[in-house]
């Protein structure tokens, strides 16, 4: 089960953030293999975020956190990598270098509301 959160200076209507959720079920199905039905995401629009300092802070930036419950081929991560980079392009006019992206792998989770030890 995917989890992704978007933390962004971009405001975000209803058809944005739903753009940016089928582009990102789009990926985690392509890439990843993990069925998008079963992704849960949360959008922050229109917070105060910026990379860096000065004259940047009206350039679009997001801070994305991609939590997935097992997966471990680097390869799929680094293809979903650019999938989430060329849709936040799209979507937000975030450049690359605007764009943090974090990644967790966590293991152990077999089953719906499974509690697990990590």
């Amino acid at each position: 089960m995917p989890f992704i959160r978007t933390t962004t200076n971009v405001k975000l209507d209803d058809d944005r953030e739903t753009r940016l959720r089928e582009g990102l079920g789009r990926a985690v199905d392509r890439y990843l293999g993990k069925d998008p039905v079963r992704m849960m995401t949360v959008f922050e629009g229109g917070m105060h975020l910026q990379r860096g300092i000065g004259a940047r802070m009206d350039i679009p930036a997001a801070f994305v956190e991609c939590k997935f419950f097992g997966g471990d081929d680097l390869n799929s991560f680094e293809k979903f990598d650019e999938a989430v980079k060329d849709l936040y392009r799209k979507e937000l006019s975030a450049a690359p270098e605007d764009l943090y992206i974090k990644y967790e792998v966590i293991n152990g989770w077999e089953s719906d509301s499974r509690i697990f030890k990590l």
